[in-house]
């Protein structure tokens, strides 16, 4: 191996030729070996591996909080359509009731015939509260599960952080042992 490194020497016209192939001969005598080199290459690959893989686990889980986010206007639209839908089914039961009652001659202002309105409108008011209730319970663990993704994304990227420093350090450790 020096009589190769000399020869390289003498092509390369000495000097600092001189010093690189010394300091090459001291490298190989110190037990450097394409092994260990392959055995560094193969624990910075794992390493950077297992960084991407955590990555790419917190990337899908922020496209879901993303996702849990993007729900909420859909929601409400939803609770739109049916506080809609129950305000024109209360007015077609008052309609209704209303022109049963003034076929039958009764005086719409008093009596059962407000009482029914009286029912009608309460139902309306109940059904109402209920659906502001569920969406706002709806919107509320939609902004939870968003967070909650957030939450886990981040530690994943942590956790493959420590996953890769931990797992580099005893292969780090068994080639520093080497020289």
């Amino acid at each position: 191996m020096a009589m190769m490194l000399g020869g390289l020497t003498g092509l390369l016209g000495g000097g600092a030729a001189a010093g690189t192939a010394a300091a090459t001969t001291a490298t190989v005598g110190s037990g450097f070996s394409i092994g260990s080199l392959l055995q560094g290459l193969a624990t910075v690959m794992g390493v950077v591996s297992t960084i991407q893989a955590g990555q790419a686990e917190s990337d899908k889980l922020d496209m879901m909080a993303n996702d849990a986010e993007a729900e909420k206007p859909f929601e409400t639209l939803q609770s739109v359509d049916r506080k809609r839908s129950l305000l024109a089914a209360a007015a077609e039961a008052t309609g209704a009731g209303d022109v049963a009652y003034a076929g039958s001659g009764v005086d719409l202002s008093f009596g059962s015939a407000a009482q029914a309105r009286k029912d009608a409108y309460r139902e309306l008011d109940l059904g109402l509260t209920t659906d502001s209730a569920t969406t706002a319970t709806r919107l509320s663990r939609l902004e939870e599960r968003a967070y909650n993704y957030r939450a886990m994304a981040k530690r994943t990227k942590m956790a493959s952080f420590f996953s890769a420093f931990t797992s580099a350090v005893p292969q780090l450790a068994s080639l520093g042992s080497q020289y």
